[in-house]
């Protein structure tokens, strides 16, 4: 009885993590021999020295140390819009939302969908059901978001084309085995060179939904169509992502065996 009600608060643990109880108000959850580093003291309060803020995704996250000269990358909660003037860093839905993306993200990774590998969340409650929470990610090193390779001209013109089909069939790999991404855009897809090819990962999967099996095509044409008006609001003049560019995306999106 008592491990159900502490899964119905927490949430399930994914196979290879463990939920640790840190005091009466900071909880972990964290992968596997990871537990030196996501359970000290002050693991959230000391940036790599020197190399400062990172921007991925959804905005800055701190770079912290973690073995052998491997890095982590630390991603405060916080909400958007017009609510974040009320609520800031403050969270109230539980399970919390870290651990729930935490298993949503181990689950697409088991999968087979190219995404970050996380190695642990942490919350810390504040006041009543309120509470403040943190995603750790091991770094993806010498990537950059989607939206960053199509204006800084690293990808030339030679790189056009293999861009964008290795971003096309990550999106649709990540349609057929199952995951609905609700705010896919530009800036949560990642890319970098691996073995002489350009490979992608999509990021931040904090409202992502999983299906047992194939997403919807319903769903999967919505995923593609916020795709689209991220594209429209990041480059209204269309220089850097032309309408013909999206018009071969979607045929490459096609080709890779998605409708």
């Amino acid at each position: 009885m008592g491990i159900d009600w502490l899964q119905q608060l927490w949430g399930d643990v994914p196979n290879g993590f463990k939920r640790i109880s840190l005091d009466r108000r900071r909880v972990v959850m964290v992968r596997n021999g990871f537990e030196r580093y996501l359970c000290q003291e002050n693991f959230l309060g000391q940036p790599e020295p020197g190399k400062g803020l990172v921007l991925y995704g959804r905005g800055k996250l701190d770079r912290v140390s973690l073995n052998e000269g491997q890095t982590a990358l630390v991603r405060t909660y916080r909400h958007g819009g017009l609510i974040r003037h009320l609520t800031g860093y403050f969270f109230f839905s539980w399970p919390p939302r870290p651990f729930k993306e935490l298993a949503v993200t181990e689950e697409a990774r088991q999968r087979g969908i190219s995404t970050l590998e996380v190695l642990g969340a942490r919350v810390e409650r504040v006041w009543g059901p309120f509470y403040r929470g943190w995603l750790v990610t091991r770094e993806l090193e010498e990537s950059e978001h989607f939206w960053d390779a199509l204006r800084n001209g690293r990808y030339g013109a030679g790189d056009c084309l293999p861009l964008l089909r290795s971003v096309a069939e990550c999106i649709c790999r990540m349609h057929r085995r199952g995951l609905f991404h609700s705010d896919l855009n530009l800036k949560n897809i990642l890319v970098r060179r691996e073995a002489g090819a350009i490979k992608s990962y999509v990021i931040d999967l904090d409202k992502a939904k999983l299906f047992p099996r194939e997403v919807p095509r319903g769903r999967a044409r919505k995923n593609l169509h916020r795709l689209l008006c991220s594209v429209r609001k990041l480059d209204p003049s269309r220089r850097y992502f032309p309408v013909e560019d999206w018009e071969l995306f979607v045929r490459f999106y096609a080709e890779a065996g998605c409708r």
